[in-house]
């Protein structure tokens, strides 16, 4: 035979081998077809799963909010899922149920590519603990009425009220400098604006025949305004986010009921006060969780003054950032003689990043005559730190979490951990309005002007 017809055979028995070993393969693996080869739910090669062009859809996640919250895609198509991580601590995006990115770093991306899905509504959230009951959630909804739009289209419908960029209606990279400055001052001349419902109140005790000082709370769901027209779910003590304020001198004996008027069990924690462990407030190791319908007495002498707080020890990464917290002040005779005490407590989770209940401009000043002398108690009950910054104040901090510093310094930044209280001094010296903020400045500012955590110290004549 001539090596013509040598090579054409070989041809032929290399065709039939391939011929025969892919029927064997199909026979084997009936589901070895193009959808397996390109991967299930956990995304890897969506794109090829169906051979229809992936839909893409770009997610912000930050403290403590995924945006947008309400994601429409259509059903039959492949979705990539872009995600960035806007905020100031790690976070995940999780299809629950169905395909999830690993931890995406402080200000890195992370893609989500995940096959045709069926119609129907799918949870999302962040797994890092805690981050879900602080609000980080959304909704993937898979309909058949959603249209895909050609390649390299952003499809999704998506809503978000907190982030006017994920709408599109008001994308600042749209606008002109003058018209995202206009929008940016427009904020600041709103402040301070009404909003609904105000919190951290003086609550009066009745004072009983021994001299014991009562205090009557109740806990409950609310509707809570955290500025003009945002109205969020939250959980408040006497219809206050933060609950009232406590007031009591060293050495009294108060005693503090609490009903539940919740859906779900809770307790009370009087945080860093020196108090006898059967009124500790942690359900399960000093006492009994508080069910629905049930009310607990806690009673105790007051032993050590100073900025302390009460807060929910039961479900706390929800119930406490939702609003069931509150300022418990112990006064001291030794306390420094002020012209105005002032309480403010930072807060992050379901409500948003707020001082003293309320988001940014429906957050209060504090007003003061020049040469006041004016006290203030930062307390954190939020899950992250929150260092406070003055402008053009210094700030004398004399205390932390309630007990006087040997020695007091200024600071124009003070730094204020999950818990902690620290007390400052400020002279009311300079006119104006100062600005008083969170220097996390994803916590404070974007592009569409200042938010949450700001405030202001005006000085007047």
């Amino acid at each position: 035979m001539s090596h013509s017809g040598d090579r054409v055979w070989m041809a032929l028995a290399i065709v039939l081998a391939l011929f025969l070993t892919l029927t064997i393969g199909l026979t084997l693996n009936p589901g070895l077809d193009r959808t397996a080869q390109a991967g299930g739910a956990n995304g890897s090669g969506a794109a090829t799963a169906t051979g229809d062009t992936p839909q893409v859809v770009d997610v912000t996640l930050t403290e403590f909010s995924i945006s947008p919250t309400e994601i429409t895609v259509p059903a039959g198509v492949p979705v990539t899922f872009n995600v960035t991580n806007s905020g100031a601590a790690e976070h995940d995006f999780t299809i629950d149920g169905v395909a999830g990115t690993e931890t995406v770093g402080v200000g890195d991306t992370a893609t989500l590519e995940v096959d045709a899905l069926d119609a129907g509504s799918y949870p999302v959230l962040c797994t890092i603990a805690g981050h879900e009951p602080a609000g980080m959630t959304a909704t993937v909804t898979v309909t058949d009425d959603a249209v895909p739009v050609a390649a390299g289209g952003h499809d999704a419908t998506s809503t978000d009220a907190g982030q006017s960029a994920a709408t599109g209606d008001d994308d600042y990279t749209a606008m002109s400098p003058e018209e995202v400055a206009r929008r940016h001052d427009e904020g600041v001349a709103a402040f301070p604006v009404e909003t609904e419902g105000r919190g951290n109140q003086p609550l009066e005790p009745e004072v009983l025949a021994d001299g014991t000082k009562l205090f009557e709370l109740t806990a409950d769901e609310v509707e809570w305004e955290t500025r003009p027209g945002v109205v969020k779910p939250g959980m408040a003590y006497n219809g206050q986010i933060p609950g009232p304020q406590l007031h009591a001198d060293l050495g009294d004996r108060v005693r503090i009921v609490l009903r539940n008027e919740l859906d779900e069990p809770t307790a009370l924690h009087s945080h860093g006060l020196i108090l006898p462990n059967a009124m500790d407030g942690v359900p399960g190791l000093t006492q009994p969780s508080i069910l629905p319908g049930e009310s607990f007495t806690y009673e105790f002498e007051l032993r050590n003054a100073g900025s302390h707080m009460y807060h929910s020890h039961f479900n706390s990464a929800e119930q406490v950032t939702s609003g069931l917290l509150g300022a418990f002040i112990v006064a001291d005779p030794d306390d420094p003689q002020v012209d105005q005490d002032y309480v403010l407590i930072a807060n992050d989770g379901p409500l948003g990043y707020t001082l003293n209940g309320k988001d940014f401009p429906a957050t209060e000043p504090i007003v003061a005559r020049q040469g006041d002398l004016v006290r203030i108690r930062y307390m954190n009950e939020g899950l992250q730190i929150h260092p406070m910054h003055l402008h053009g104040l210094p700030q004398q901090v004399i205390a932390k979490d309630g007990y006087p510093l040997p020695q007091p310094h200024y600071e124009d930044t003070v730094l204020v951990g999950p818990g902690e209280r620290v007390d400052v001094l400020v002279e009311a010296s300079e006119l104006g309005a100062w600005a008083l903020h969170c220097h996390v400045l994803t916590h404070a500012e974007g592009p569409d002007g200042m938010f949450g955590m700001v405030m202001a110290l005006i000085v007047e004549e």
